[in-house]
């Protein structure tokens, strides 16, 4: 197993977002080759994450809102490219209507900033879990704190196919019970 190296990966695919982001308006047909690379990159990478890298450390979710907001400012990138694209076309309604746009992006960075970065920089469940188990307080850690119920539930056995639970509780015989027959066992068609 290697370790995933974050920044080396990480930069070559801000800069693709990036690249689509700013040639999109100039060249459109960018738009499917991007799209074909990032199918190709989740497929390679989630495959690559889940058997190939070892995780050298937990962030805790701290990269996320970073992650975000260069993408974000990507997109500015490409809507003031789109602006000056419209300018140097002679248009004059159009950069008036975009002009805006730039601005809402920026906004939306500062209001996801606020709802989502400030939350994000409460300890993860995992590393709320080590530092439970190296404290100095000795007390029992219990393996299923941090678990939902479901998941520590018992495996249940499936009943068997068509079995009215009236004959499993007397005996094992299978009973005509189903679609095509009522209750008692006779034949509808």
């Amino acid at each position: 197993r290697e370790p995933l190296l974050g920044g080396w990966e990480y930069p070559n695919i801000l800069f693709v977002v990036v690249i689509c982001f700013t040639y999109a308006c100039i060249s459109p047909i960018i738009l499917p080759f991007g799209a074909i690379f990032f199918l190709g990159a989740l497929i390679v990478y989630k495959k690559d994450i889940l058997l190939v890298y070892t995780p050298a450390h937990e962030s805790g979710g701290t990269m996320f809102p970073s992650a975000c907001t260069r993408v974000l400012i990507g997109l500015i990138c490409g809507q003031v490219t789109l602006i000056g694209y419209t300018i140097l076309q002679s248009s004059f309604y159009q950069p008036l209507v975009l002009l805006p746009l730039p601005f809402i992006t920026y906004f939306m960075i500062n209001e996801f900033g606020r709802i989502y970065q400030s939350p994000s920089e409460i300890l993860s469940l995992e590393r709320a879990t080590q530092i439970d188990q190296k404290s100095m307080v000795k007390i029992r850690f219990d393996e299923d704190l941090y678990r939902q119920p479901v998941m520590a539930e018992q495996r249940l056995e499936p009943l068997p196919y068509r079995v009215s639970l009236d004959s499993l509780s007397m005996s094992s015989s299978i009973s005509p019970v189903g679609v095509l027959h009522t209750d008692v066992g006779n034949k509808i068609v």
